[in-house]
């Protein structure tokens, strides 16, 4: 049996990967950081995980696969996202580099890493010049340098470069999981929906499309090496988003927007190119976004549930 490890496997993108992979028949194993979010199939990190601590796991994992998800979108402290995004990657892929048969490795990056579109359709390729704006773009555009040398040091590793996945489980630190979780707070007779401005534009593709997409890449020889957007390659509005959040809630909303109120990213639009993708035989559809937004919101109201309890 093919074995996989996934580093976040209990984040929000790694219960996906981990559910794909159960069902192609790949054994899942997950590198977790907390003993609340392990299985029976994880293992536990130490605090700093060293290269020696990683070549220990995968001595005794042996993967053919490795699904690097593990990382921190925000932080107050530089220091906590290049130990995240960037140190514990670099670990990784030494220890990788390290083992008799060396296992392929997928490393999820960001379409933060590109910074502003060079493009009037404000489309980004994976030949673009890359200048991230944020510190997470620019420890995620470090991960795929790590990547890249690793690779030129003999390490099959794919450099996939996400897209704004959506879905149920959403962190409440992204717009879409921020929007649901206060809908799924509120009493079904008084709900506010707080927003900042709604005029950007992103790639949103499916979470669990997403992941039959890392781990269509893993299995694709001509990936390796490659960075390569793992996206749509069209761009919706976060006010659409929000517009069809409203529709299917039960209740009236009233909505109010924050001018003061910004996500993590200045940029107004960003979409991927899907060419490289689609060359490897691989495509990623466009969301149902009216069923992931019921997903999402039913879930968060069941977490909702379990805290109230």
């Amino acid at each position: 049996m093919t074995i996989a490890l996934v580093t976040g496997a209990s984040g929000f993108l790694g219960r996906y990967v981990k559910r794909e992979l159960t069902k192609r028949g790949v054994e899942a194993v997950g590198l977790c950081r907390s003993p609340g979010s392990a299985d029976e199939r994880s293992i536990m990190l130490p605090g700093l995980p060293t290269r020696y601590d990683l070549r220990s796991i995968l001595d005794r994992v042996r993967p053919s696969l490795i699904f690097h998800l593990a990382g921190q979108t925000h932080s107050d402290r530089p220091e906590d996202i290049y130990q995240s995004n960037v140190i514990l990657a670099a670990h990784l892929l030494e220890a990788a580099l390290s083992v008799d048969r060396p296992p392929t490795v997928v490393l999820a990056g960001s379409a933060a890493e590109y910074g502003r579109p060079t493009h009037t359709d404000c489309i980004v390729r994976e030949a673009d010049p890359c200048m991230p704006l944020s510190l997470y773009g620019i420890s995620k555009l470090t991960q795929t340098h790590h990547g890249l040398a690793a690779h030129a040091r003999g390490l099959p590793v794919i450099m996939a470069r996400l897209f704004n996945p959506i879905g149920a489980g959403a962190p409440r630190s992204t717009a879409l999981g921020s929007f649901v979780s206060q809908l799924a707070a509120t009493s079904p007779s008084e709900r506010t929906l707080r927003t900042g401005p709604l005029n950007a534009v992103r790639d949103f593709c499916d979470a669990a499309d997403a992941a039959r997409a890392l781990i269509d890449l893993a299995e694709a020889p001509h990936a390796v090496g490659q960075i390569i957007n793992v996206c749509t390659g069209v761009g919706t509005t976060v006010q659409h988003l929000v517009d069809r959040l409203m529709d299917i809630a039960d209740a009236p909303i009233t909505h109010e927007i924050d001018v003061e109120r910004r996500g993590t990213s200045d940029l107004d639009v960003i979409i991927g190119d899907a060419s490289r993708l689609s060359q490897l035989g691989i495509a990623v559809p466009l969301p149902d976004l009216n069923a992931i937004l019921r997903q999402m919101l039913a879930a968060a109201r069941t977490e909702n549930g379990r805290v109230a309890l």
